[in-house]
Formats: C-alpha cells, structure tokens, sequence
C-alpha cells in the first residue's frame, strides 16, 4: 500500500464518528444541507454545523449557496478533493482486468504495446528535465521526477564512481505483476534517462521490499 493511502486510511480512523458517518453521508448522497444531515444523524444542526468546520477546516467538505425552493439560499455541502481518498477505488483491479482484455482480444504484443507507449510517454516527460553533466546530478533529477510520481525514489553513492537507486514503491506493481514487459521498458526508461549502466538487483514485483538498481558511467561499465 502506498504510505500516503496508509496515512490517510488512519487519519479517517481516528476521526470522530460522526465526522466519518458525515463524510460517509456526502459520498452516498451527493450533497446535503446542514439541516439534512442533523435530520439523518438525528443531531443538531448546530452539532453538524461545527463538524463541517472542521472537515472545511482540513478540506474534506467544500459547500457552495444553492437556492432550494423559497426563501433564503441554503449551504449545499459536498466532499472535498482530499476526502476521495477515504474510499475504496480499486483502480489496481480494473487495470488489470482492462489488460487481461487486451491480452484476450488482440495477444500478448498488444500488453507489451501499451507499456511500450507508457515509457514513451514518461520519457517524453521527463527528457528536458534530466539534463545533468554528472551522474549523480541526473540521478538526483531523475529520482525528484519519480518521487513525485508514487516511486518513493532515492539514491546514494555505492563505492568510487558507482551508485544505488532504490525504489520502495511502484505505483502500478500490482498491474505489472506477471507482465514483464512494465518491469523491462521501465529499465530501459532510467538507463536512457540516466545514460549509464543500469542493472536491477531487487524487485518488487518479484516479491522484495523495494526495486533497486545498480548505476554505473557507461565508461566504467566498458571497462
């Protein structure tokens, strides 16, 4: 599980029932009124009220005046963008179903096909942005590009001119599981971002704690 899930999953934990049941209330029904959530939680509407601030508070609601019938306009409250993450999505599943389609409809060339494009895409991306006249200056690049990305990417120096990246999270790992194809084009992707030696020692999808690879000069691994 990604730590950023992890962390969010036990911050929705140690919240107070009734901000949860509020929150859990907003996904189910869309968008509801102050006075419509004391009615389903059979709270006060001053009670709910201070609830929504603190969930405004920490941007998991968001509200907007909304006309309803006659008289004065009413707060319509919804959820907020940092409230989506409290919900199950299961996007890992639905990749992988999409690909297994794939595979069925039109053969394996059309899987290695879609993460083929996937790297051309990526590298596209990224190529203007590691442009360092060092190794290790490209590989701080590289490793701040992937950091934001989902990879928790680091890397340290390994003897005289060699190094260590290490990668404790993949965000498609559970897609690339028995599809080597991700796991090939995405080494080809850090030694032609990285213009050097790249040789994977771990893998995460292999079952190991981290994917970490071996970065060595081209000059030295010719040696």
């Amino acid at each position: 599980m990604d730590p950023r899930t992890s962390a969010s999953a036990l911050f929705y934990k140690q919240m107070p029932v009734t901000r949860r049941r509020i929150l859990t209330l907003l996904k189910e029904k869309g968008e509801l009124t102050a006075d419509e959530l004391a009615a389903l939680l059979n709270i006060s509407a001053v009670a709910v009220r201070r609830h929504l601030t603190n969930l405004e508070r920490d941007q998991l609601v968001a509200y907007e005046e909304m006309q309803r019938g006659m008289g004065r306009p009413s707060f319509v409250y919804q959820l907020g963008e940092a409230a989506t993450s409290f919900f199950p999505r299961r996007y890992d599943e639905l990749a992988v179903v999409v690909l297994e389609t794939i595979q069925d409809l039109y053969g394996r060339e059309a899987i290695d096909a879609v993460f083929r494009m996937r790297s051309e895409h990526i590298m596209e991306s990224y190529r203007a942005k590691i442009n360092g006249k060092t190794l290790g200056t490209r590989l701080d690049q590289l490793t701040r590009l992937r950091e934001a990305d989902g990879y928790m990417s680091t890397w340290q120096v390994d003897g005289e001119s060699a190094f260590i990246l290490r990668e404790a999270n993949c965000p498609i790992v559970h897609v690339a599981a028995g599809c080597d194809a991700a796991c090939d084009y995405d080494l080809a992707l850090l030694t032609n971002l990285l213009d050097a030696k790249v040789t994977r020692k771990t893998h995460l999808a292999s079952g190991d704690s981290a994917c970490s690879y071996e970065v060595q000069p081209k000059t030295q691994a010719g040696q």
